[in-house]
């Protein structure tokens, strides 16, 4: 197989079916080359065979054509494939390609590469021409002291698809507030002993936010000296090592992220506004806290919901502790209005109190939905301009330029 000349003009990117990139690479005027995917939407634990079982397959698409990068979505492209310059080994696809593998990182190691052995990931991550664009900067922080190299910044964006960019009829009848999404764990609603050993690390790092600092989990895991650094100089299972026990110690902190955040005010909302409140998710909702819920609905129904409900509510989940979620780019690019749990890095993808509006605890949430209900001028401006904010600069294909950006100086 012959790389194609890296000019950034004209790219044929390889990316996966069911993946977003492919509408991304389009609207940039490149052309996709279309790979098929690794496992189904919404799932992330594939393990080795597979990866070796799809590797030959991209192998066998991609041997004989001129492609100038791979690009994936949770590191779908740490793919294996027999060596073909030494019979008997085993290589990674992009290695035998002879071209760049960029991953858009939007998850957490400990869920994206669950189903691989912890020692080969991090063998593999050490590749020089495999680049993990990640999408938050508290992420990025801790793949970097888990010694992953080759980590660049990368927000989430809206899909390149087609958007009503027409004024939606807001339905002010109907449920004021609206919130998508499921509830996200279930550590405390187990009856199942927890190992205390591992809930204190993630304790301390809480009672150090509770002084309104922003201070991350890697920030306290390193004030108070839980755990050192995966080395240079150790093996890779050593590295593994340190990084298992680090989230394993995080645990008990996203455990808790979740249920002081999202938990906490959907009860109180649902407690407050009753049926004014429309919550849309999994039936966990109902199952721990016996809160009526919709069951999740396609895309179609959601982006409907989105712009006729008054307010959209958006709160990330608790491995999230800085960085932006998917729903303030779906929320904004539909024209619906976001109320927004308050995140270190919204600032820098929109004007707050012009594009979008935020919260931090129970009584500026009431101030905000009352303040903005009783304000539909002042809404739908608001709204519009999140919308036209969203569609310039947050669409996937804008973060596709930022990925050229940084192949530009490397390649």
């Amino acid at each position: 197989m012959q790389a194609a000349t890296t000019c950034f003009d004209d790219m044929r990117i390889a990316t996966f079916q069911t993946r977003r990139w492919r509408e991304a690479i389009q609207a940039a005027g490149h052309q996709p080359i279309m790979l098929p995917d690794l496992r189904p939407p919404g799932t992330f634990h594939a393990t080795l065979e597979e990866r070796i079982v799809l590797g030959r397959r991209a192998w066998e698409i991609l041997r004989d054509q001129d492609v100038d990068f791979i690009l994936d979505a949770y590191g779908d492209g740490m793919l294996f494939v027999d060596d073909p310059r030494e019979k008997g080994m085993s290589t990674l696809l992009h290695h035998a390609l002879g071209v760049p593998l960029v991953s858009h990182w939007t998850e957490t190691l400990r869920i994206t590469l669950k189903g691989m052995d912890p020692t080969l990931i991090h063998q593999a991550f050490q590749s020089p021409t495999w680049f993990k664009a990640v999408f938050t900067r508290s992420h990025l922080a801790e793949m970097e002291w888990m010694g992953v190299p080759g980590c660049f910044y990368l927000p989430l964006a809206e899909d390149d698809l087609p958007h009503a960019i027409d004024p939606p009829a807001v339905d002010y009848a109907g449920p004021k507030v609206f919130f998508g999404g499921s509830q996200q764990s279930l550590y405390f609603a187990h009856g199942d002993g927890v190992d205390t050993r591992t809930q204190w690390p993630g304790a301390l790092a809480v009672a150090a936010t509770t002084d309104g600092s922003t201070t991350s989990f890697l920030d306290a895991y390193r004030r108070y000296d839980l755990g050192s650094c995966p080395a240079e100089t150790e093996d890779f299972a050593e590295r593994a090592e340190r990084v298992r026990r680090y989230y394993a110690y995080k645990l008990f902190y996203s455990a808790w992220r979740n249920l002081g955040l999202r938990d906490r005010f959907i009860l109180f909302l649902k407690k407050k506004l009753g049926d004014d409140f429309l919550l849309v998710g999994h039936e966990r909702w109902n199952k721990i806290y016996g809160l009526p819920t919709e069951p999740p609905v396609e895309r179609s129904v959601y982006l409907e919901l989105v712009r006729k409900t008054p307010i959209c509510l958006n709160i990330p989940n608790g491995d999230n502790e800085t960085g932006l979620n998917l729903r303030h780019f779906e929320i904004t690019a539909a024209g619906g209005f976001m109320l927004s749990y308050y995140s270190p890095e919204l600032a820098e993808m929109f004007d707050i109190g012009r594009e979008c509006a935020v919260f931090r605890n129970e009584t500026e949430l009431v101030e905000q939905i009352d303040y903005y209900l009783a304000r539909p001028a002042e809404r739908d401006a608001m709204a519009r301009a999140g919308q036209q904010r969203t569609l310039r600069e947050h669409l996937l294909h804008h973060r596709l330029e930022v990925v050229l950006d940084w192949l530009r100086i490397r390649v």
